[in-house]
């Protein structure tokens, strides 16, 4: 009887936190970006952003044009997104979510995040993330006009954080990470100890290099007797395509011609 009566206790604590549990009222940051690629830098600010609020949300941008890429070949988001899963597993981050916005714009996309249309909830508290570097949080000056009604804005001149810099004392920046990339140099400084063949590989960069690779041994791989065409030879052969496709021109038109009986 004593155990039945626990039981109905605890089902009534559990209705009552229900109950009491207000709707909304979570505080969400938004921290978009391209991040091509994503780095420790963009790290110490969402770890920044993860201490204040309850949820903090990645979104990556998709521009486009394939542009910011490593040796020719674009970043895309889902290789974004793939860095940014490792970095946050590093960091033991269990309340950051990182989504894939289709819009090209880092703002766009955080704008279409809060407004009527988005997932956010009436009573939920927003922090748009923003450095405090070169008043980078001014770029959202008019993000009150897109925000969902019921939904409390931050000022995001008081939420802006102070970005980390790199052990050198230089700032992160992710077109220097692009570069030691592209130069097959140690980057861990940007995506953590022992961690630049990992994102290489996400990139796909030592398999760009052994199909480069491949490709400058491939003259030497021909069968015996073979030679590659060349210069003249490649001229001769397309001049031999445009006489045949003359001769062709002027054969069809002779037999139309003959057709409609203009000649015999």
């Amino acid at each position: 009887m004593s155990e039945l009566y626990d039981q109905i206790e605890e089902l009534m604590l559990e209705l009552e936190d229900e109950d009491t549990d207000p709707v909304g009222g979570q505080t969400i940051a938004i921290v978009p970006g391209a991040f091509k690629p994503p780095h420790l830098g963009h790290l110490d600010m969402v770890k920044q952003y993860a201490s204040q609020a309850d949820k903090v949300i990645v979104l990556i941008s998709s521009p486009l044009k394939a542009s910011r890429g490593i040796a020719g070949k674009p970043i895309t988001a889902r290789q974004s997104m793939e860095i940014w899963e490792m970095l946050l597993d590093d960091a033991g981050l269990s309340n950051v979510q990182v989504e894939i916005s289709p819009k090209p714009s880092p703002i766009s996309a955080a704008y279409e995040y809060i407004d009527k249309d988005g997932p956010l909830e009436p009573g939920t508290n927003v922090i748009l993330g923003a450095s405090r570097k070169g008043g980078d949080f001014k770029r959202w000056r008019g993000a009150a006009k897109y925000v969902k009604p019921g939904v409390n804005l931050h000022p995001p001149e008081e939420t802006a954080v102070v970005p980390a810099d790199r052990p050198s004392g230089e700032p992160y920046s992710a077109t220097d990470a692009r570069k030691m990339l592209e130069q097959g140099e140690d980057a861990d400084e940007f995506f953590g100890d022992g961690r630049t063949a990992a994102v290489r590989s996400i990139l796909g960069l030592d398999q760009l290099e052994e199909m480069s690779g491949a490709g400058a041994v491939a003259g030497y791989s021909l069968p015996l007797g073979a030679h590659a065409v060349v210069g003249s030879e490649k001229r001769k052969k397309k001049k031999k395509q445009k006489e045949y496709n003359e001769l062709y021109l002027y054969k069809e038109v002779l037999k139309l011609l003959t057709t409609k009986g203009i000649i015999k």
